[in-house]
């Protein structure tokens, strides 16, 4: 198994018994399709949660490089361009490419996470919140986190996690302050652990309607607040 910082799909099986490609636990669904993007040694590591219902159809296409926040690329790159780290001279799906060298992409959960309601397998919204709090998916998001995020390459000084939901701020923290002992908060939605400045920003997702509001308001808005206060904390990262 690779260290899970090489562009292409990640050899790893950890959460699976045999050669399944879904692990079944319960109405919880585990698709076994981990990937990272981007340069061996980042500048920068971007973290979504797990890939959605339309990256895991871009998947079945089997071109690699489409999958990563396929849908919504351009909004992740408002998100880039409002931390102040999107480069001038390429676009972002050159930064999804194994020619990348500042940008790395991933998820917490480098394999594909969905919950059975009905006859769909939801993939977003509140059962990030609910996977924390579940005996058989916790353990995943666990020992996922443990394995490619306990130690970084050391190239890295900025980590990205894609969310602002206040949920998942606090559930990540706790996670992450169980995993390094060098934990340190910055501010609400930013800390120092394993050497680096980690801090919070705006999921890309069409599905989240606080995005323009986190891009443009000021901090008498709540999500507005949490940009300026993740401004901050890069800015103390650079100083």
């Amino acid at each position: 198994m690779s260290n899970g910082y090489t562009h292409g799909r990640v050899d790893c099986r950890l959460c699976f018994t045999g050669d399944e490609p879904i692990l079944i636990l319960n109405d919880w669904r585990l698709h076994n399709n981990p990937g990272y993007y981007g340069s061996s040694t980042p500048k920068f590591l971007v973290l979504g949660f797990s890939k959605g219902a339309t990256q895991d159809k871009v998947a079945e296409q089997g071109d690699f490089d489409r999958i990563a926040f396929a849908g919504f690329r351009s909004r992740l790159q408002t998100v880039l361009e409002t931390l102040d780290i999107m480069p001038e001279n390429r676009g972002v799906d050159e930064l999804l490419t194994a020619h990348e060298k500042d940008f790395g992409f991933a998820s917490l959960i480098r394999c594909s996470l969905c919950k059975i309601k009905g006859d769909s397998c939801i993939t977003s919204g509140n059962i990030i919140n609910s996977s924390f709090k579940d005996n058989l998916s916790y353990p995943i998001i666990n020992r996922c986190a443990m394995t490619y995020l306990a130690r970084l390459p050391e190239s890295i000084h900025l980590v990205i996690l894609l969310g602002t939901n206040d949920s998942y701020i606090d559930q990540t923290r706790q996670l992450f302050q169980k995993i390094y002992l060098d934990f340190r908060s910055i501010n609400p939605v930013a800390f120092r652990a394993g050497g680096s400045v980690w801090i919070y920003a705006a999921h890309p997702s069409p599905a989240n309607g606080h995005l323009s509001n986190w891009v443009n308001a000021d901090e008498s808005n709540s999500s507005g607040y949490k940009r300026l206060l993740a401004l901050q904390a890069i800015q103390s990262a650079r100083s």
